[in-house]
């Protein structure tokens, strides 16, 4: 790891890179911009940068070795079961079944609500109209001069509305 910093009058500018060659591009467009001092470390190591390397080898899909999986699902399933395996192992090295039964209620519920999540942002994308919670309304954007109405045959209706109604919740 390289890390390079600008010092200027009123701030300073820094950048880790993994590459020597991207850390001296960026040293010499730091010096172009007329820095007071421009420093260049090699061998810095980023505590946050490897533990954020290493989860992402872990838990990204992409990157761990389950990505030679081609069905989505089957990584996700995969996943699950890992996260149920290691909840175990938690558990016994604690050496309590009730922290097992708290880790895994807690991790049900985490998977509840992403799957919960997903699920309704996919029928938002694949069916929208499951969301008319009104049968036969339509909103129309912000229009203050008319509203749709659906009749029992789906077949859209212009209604206009009283021009001296100011709108919103009132008598």
């Amino acid at each position: 790891m390289y890390r390079v910093t600008a010092y200027f009058k009123t701030h300073k500018v820094s950048q880790m890179f993994k590459d020597v060659y991207d850390a001296i591009d960026f040293k010499d467009s730091a010096d172009a911009h007329y820095p007071k001092n421009v420093t260049f470390e090699k061998g810095v190591f980023s505590m946050r940068e490897w533990v954020y390397d290493c989860w992402n080898l872990v838990m990204d899909d992409k990157r761990n070795p389950l990505s030679a999986i081609p069905d989505n699902s089957v990584r996700h399933m995969i996943m699950q079961v890992l996260a149920w395996v290691w909840c175990i192992a938690f558990a016994m090295m604690v050496g309590s079944w009730t922290v097992f039964g708290i880790s895994a209620v807690a991790h049900l519920f985490l998977i509840a609500a992403i799957v919960i999540t997903v699920g309704t942002f996919e029928t938002a994308k694949r069916k929208p109209e499951a969301f008319n919670f009104l049968s036969g309304y339509h909103s129309h954007g912000r229009s203050r001069t008319y509203t749709i109405w659906r009749d029992k045959d789906g077949n859209a209706k212009k209604v206009e509305l009283d021009p001296n109604d100011p709108g919103g919740e009132h008598e």
